[in-house]
């Protein structure tokens, strides 16, 4: 697979404003308090001399002597793991559950991935039970008919900008016919961004095969039925509010000191780790980064995500209780995911160093924040009630509420405007008003 001009995931994340367009409004409400959350403040830092390499899927990759060190380290270790697949041959049948569990954590061999990663999400069992022009069927009807064509067109061109594949025309056909394909085989779901990178690591890994990549896909978000936890991406993205509920909750008691920082920044969790779920770490994280989370992710579980999280917050903690704002905070946050190309340890650290993460404590804190949500949409509701009836108070309460109880997914995509202009009115006040606003609204606060 011939791939130019590749793009560097670890140094280019999702642009600020695309990011800002994918997080409920509560995470909006929380920015306005920071001011330093500009372009500016984002920029790369300064550091060690860096060279310019390119990793397996066609991404460049800005290394240190450490980073080269480390990714040595990584592919003499990749030789011992895919010796221990050699046994496994593409194509036969899996190793049994716990095997294969230690198998995928320690990693898929690139050119084993679309068969693993087939079997391990259930995507080669969803497609089996389909006929066989299933997907064919509704990529056609999708780029007629979905009522999100139009926004998967605008965004297939801001995917990954800088991989050549993806930017081409083959790889901008692909996405766009796999996201219209979801966008048609899930309605309830449809589109929402964040699933256009997924896509398109997913074509990247699964050897360009769109029917593959759409099952994937399918297996991850689908419905309840999907691999990831209920309506991450449903219209009012309740499911994200839910998921960084509980990971503040996680937070609190695996790293406490980090947890009172970032409340005493004013750091919504949601600010750091949004764009982590929704986009399952793929613009975060180095290509390859990604892709071993994905491993572990597909065999396991969303509790990988929690473990995932939690492995980068610790290790940056140092850099992250020194911040002294939360525009510090989320730079150099930020960097480390980007310079996470130490995979092994990344994987080491969330599974090892992290601790007991039992997905029942998990259920507990989910099955808490949904009733949570729930109740905080349901006067969400009322309120909207009361200002369709002229309520004052209703129409003050909308320019603050989050998304997931007014401003949709669909609604944000369909703002215009440049993301520059947003950004800029979004951290237009001062830092100072931003936290009088901020205590003003946490007069009742949510007990983690």
């Amino acid at each position: 697979m011939m791939m130019a001009e590749p793009e560097s995931p670890g140094g280019t994340t999702m642009g600020l404003g695309k990011r800002l367009l994918a997080m409920p409004r509560k995470v909006h409400r929380r920015m306005r308090s920071v001011e330093s959350l500009t372009d500016a403040t984002l920029a790369p830092s300064p550091g060690e001399p860096r060279v310019t390499s390119s990793d397996v899927y066609g991404f460049a990759i800005s290394l240190t002597e450490a980073h080269i060190d480390a990714l040595a380290r990584c592919t003499q270790a990749a030789a011992e793991v895919e010796a221990s697949w050699a046994s496994h041959p593409r194509g036969g049948p899996l190793p049994a559950d716990e095997a294969l569990k230690r198998l995928c954590r320690r990693g898929v061999p690139p050119s084993l991935r679309p068969w693993v990663w087939g079997e391990v999400s259930g995507a080669r069992a969803r497609r089996a039970a389909r006929h066989p022009s299933y997907y064919a069927g509704m990529a056609e009807l999708g780029r007629h008919e979905s009522p999100w064509v139009h926004q998967i067109e605008l965004d297939a061109p801001r995917t990954f900008p800088q991989n050549g594949w993806v930017q081409g025309q083959q790889g901008q056909a692909a996405l766009t016919r796999v996201l219209c394909a979801f966008a048609m085989h899930s309605p309830e779901v449809g589109y929402c961004q964040g699933m256009n990178y997924i896509a398109a690591l997913l074509l990247l890994a699964l050897e360009c095969d769109q029917e593959a990549a759409f099952w994937v896909l399918a297996s991850l978000i689908d419905g309840r039925q999907g691999i990831l936890y209920q309506d991450m991406y449903a219209r009012d993205l309740s499911g994200t509010h839910v998921e960084m509920r509980s990971l503040h909750a996680l937070v609190a008691t695996k790293l406490p000191a980090l947890h009172d920082h970032l409340a005493a920044l004013r750091c919504d969790m949601s600010i750091l780790a949004t764009d982590w779920f929704l986009c399952l770490f793929c613009t975060a994280l180095p290509a390859e980064a990604a892709a071993r989370v994905w491993d572990a992710l597909l065999c396991e579980g969303p509790k990988v995500l929690f473990r995932v999280a939690l492995a980068l917050m610790r290790g940056a903690e140092p850099a992250l209780l020194a911040a002294e704002d939360a525009g510090a905070l989320l730079r150099a946050m930020r960097d480390a995911a980007a310079d996470a190309h130490d995979r092994d340890r990344l994987m080491h650290d969330a599974f090892e160093s992290v601790g007991g993460l039992p997905m029942d404590r998990i259920r507990r804190y989910r099955e808490r924040n949904q009733r949570e949500v729930d109740h905080e949409f349901a006067a969400r509701e009322t309120r909207r009630a009361g200002r369709a009836n002229g309520d004052a108070d209703g129409r003050q309460d909308a320019a603050c509420s989050p998304s997931a109880g007014g401003t949709t997914k669909e609604e944000l995509s369909a703002r215009g405007g440049s993301f520059v202009s947003r950004l800029t009115a979004l951290t237009r006040g001062t830092l100072e008003s931003g936290r009088t606003m901020l205590q003003r609204r946490a007069s009742s606060p949510t007990t983690e």
